[in-house]
């Protein structure tokens, strides 16, 4: 017996929205009368000035442009969102035959916990979660052409003019922008659905 092709699609979109999926950050597991958060206290227990401060202004934008929560002042949040920017490290990872770094890779790990505000009760925590980020430290190595780059303040024009410290100084700015960034989006989706 043939099944149309429209059946079929029909099977498929049921048996898919039965098994629960859905994408990343869409779901809620957090308990239906939480509607806003706060932030607590977010320490930087590393020697990288203000790494804390640029994840917390990260999540909050991941937070407002998801629309899931409203942020408001930790005085005044259902929950309230805190812990430590744990570990961060900059390290070579590639070199020249001639012992001259052309790569790093930059990685940053939290641990954080989410509390209702009311009671104390922990909803959420996640413990050494990590993210990592690579970036080129010599004009050799720098692909001007890649999506990464193409996103970079960076003239490619411009390349010659720097020194390697100053490109690698500006390149290891942008790979920890994208690297927080990129942390404060699997947080809240973490957060939200626990994947």
């Amino acid at each position: 017996m043939k099944r149309s092709m429209s059946s079929v699609l029909a099977l498929v979109t049921l048996a898919a929205a039965g098994c629960g999926y859905r994408f990343a950050g869409t779901g809620n597991r957090l308990p239906v009368d939480v509607h806003t958060i706060g932030f607590g206290p977010v320490r930087n227990a590393t020697r990288e000035v203000r790494i804390e401060k640029q994840f917390l202004e990260a999540f909050e934008d991941e937070v407002s442009a998801r629309g899931k929560l409203k942020v408001v002042p930790a005085s005044e949040a259902d929950v309230v969102l805190s812990g430590a920017v744990r570990d961060y490290l900059s390290r070579p990872v590639s070199y020249s035959r001639n012992d001259v770094v052309l790569q790093y890779q930059a990685t940053v790990a939290v641990d954080l916990e989410l509390r209702r505000r009311d009671n104390g009760k922990l909803l959420w925590k996640t413990i050494a979660q990590r993210e990592t980020q690579d970036y080129s430290a010599v004009p050799g190595v720098v692909v001007t052409s890649s999506s990464q780059f193409q996103q970079n303040t960076v003239n490619a024009a411009d390349l010659g003019q720097f020194t390697d410290i100053q490109l690698s100084e500006s390149q290891r700015r942008e790979a920890n922008e994208k690297l927080i960034e990129t942390l404060a989006r699997e947080v809240y989706n973490q957060m939200m659905e626990d994947f």
